[in-house]
């Protein structure tokens, strides 16, 4: 990497973190949807098709079961 390169992946890198702080400073991150609200997908093993059952459950439609 050259030493351009890294002073500007640095300097993106400084300017993100002051922004978020800003933002916390100005209480932008306070009273979030969701927040103290447990994640679904911390604790669950994981599923390859987890994207597709979250789907399904939003758009509230039953798979089709073959008996």
């Amino acid at each position: 990497m050259s030493n351009q390169a890294f002073l500007t992946e640095r300097a993106i890198q400084i300017i993100v973190d002051n922004k978020i702080l800003a933002a916390i400073e100005a209480g932008e991150f306070d009273n979030l949807p969701g927040l103290g609200k447990p994640c679904d997908l911390v604790d669950a093993p994981y599923d390859p098709h987890w994207w597709i059952r979250s789907k399904m459950k939003r758009e509230q439609i039953a798979p089709n079961r073959i008996s």
